[in-house]
């Protein structure tokens, strides 16, 4: 449903934050995706953090004609850029996209219709993984049943899904709720969505509990864009998430639930320690040796032995299986993909 500004007060009823950082060949399909949908309570912010190409103009030119925030600043990092559009923003509720992925047709519409019928602190949403190659990749079915008790809930949604649940773009928040409890991301860091996502769920158990599902997939992510921070190795990205999970160990140490989905988070990068030198593999594993005696807190027979795995030799041994193990996993997949396609 279109409001009118009457209905919405002279306030936006949802900003739109989009970062970009050199994303000019991806961002006029992520502006398209909102322009095509647009509706008179919308803001979109955009934050050109640092780009050395013509992602600002490309983004601009796609979404004209709308309600405009344009901030361009040094490159501070993913984390950075979206504190700059939250400061920005002056929606009653928050969004994000990132520059090279894009919304879904009739995303604003399936949100706007949970945010006025149940009000809630945050949406959960969908996704769906797409690359330029494939298309849409195939959708995983699941049922959401959460605890009505709100700590409980927390811990379904970031640990009892089959689809990660620590991607910012699948929340949208009131944006109240974020400045209250100054709620920013960790500015140059890599995996800043972690904590952001931790504080903002436990935010929401402090205050109303409120926090909705929106079931039908909102959102397309890229999934394996060339050089994208998931999918390069990058020594930062695992230091930083180690940086990050022993923060959170920390905070949440009387909550055995929470610990054992962060373990689970450090865990998921071990594979790749093999592949990198000897020098890089040296700094990967002073990161991991804070976080390795931590694992004991986890149920998982797994994590139990790569906590003991304290010195170089033992863990690049680890790597190497949980690494063959995966690749085994992407050959029997695409086999199976494979054999699906020519049914």
């Amino acid at each position: 449903m279109v409001r009118s500004k009457q209905e919405m007060n002279y306030q936006k009823q949802l900003s739109v934050i989009l970062p970009l950082h050199n994303v000019e060949g991806y961002v006029a399909k992520a502006a398209e995706s909102i322009r095509s949908q647009a509706f008179d309570g919308l803001e979109v912010v955009v934050v050109d953090d640092g780009s050395s190409d013509n992602s600002l103009e490309a983004c601009l030119d796609g979404l004209r004609a709308l309600d405009v925030v344009a901030v361009s600043q040094e490159n501070t990092g993913p984390g950075g850029a979206r504190n700059a559009g939250l400061l920005a923003a002056s929606g009653l509720y928050v969004m994000f996209v990132d520059g090279d992925d894009f919304l879904l047709p009739g995303a604003f519409e399936s949100i706007l219709q949970v945010l006025e019928s149940e009000r809630p602190d945050v949406l959960f949403g969908r996704y769906l993984r797409w690359t330029p190659e494939t298309g849409f990749l195939e959708v995983r079915k699941y049922r959401f049943d959460p605890p009505k008790d709100p700590e409980k809930r927390t811990e379904y949604i970031l640990g009892a899904l089959p689809e990660p649940s620590w991607n910012v773009w699948r929340y949208i928040c009131r944006r109240e709720l974020i400045i209250e409890h100054g709620i920013l991301f960790e500015s140059s860091m890599y995996c800043e969505d972690v904590k952001w996502i931790m504080e903002l769920l436990s935010a929401a158990e402090r205050t109303s509990g409120r926090i909705s599902f929106l079931p039908k997939p909102f959102y397309a992510y890229n999934y394996r864009r060339p050089n994208s921070i998931m999918n390069s190795y990058t020594i930062k990205r695992i230091v930083d998430l180690n940086t990050i999970v022993e923060e959170l160990l920390d905070k949440y140490q009387d909550r055995p639930a929470i610990c054992r989905i962060l373990i689970w988070q450090s865990f998921f990068y071990i594979n790749e320690y093999c592949a990198f030198g000897k020098d890089e593999r040296e700094r990967i594993f002073q990161s991991y040796r804070v976080v390795l005696p931590r694992y004991v807190l986890s149920n998982s027979v797994i994590h139990r032995i790569a906590g003991k795995m304290d010195n170089p030799a033992l863990f690049y041994t680890l790597s190497l299986s949980l690494a063959a193990v995966k690749n085994m996993r992407r050959a029997f997949l695409n086999l199976k993909s494979r054999a699906k396609q020519q049914r």
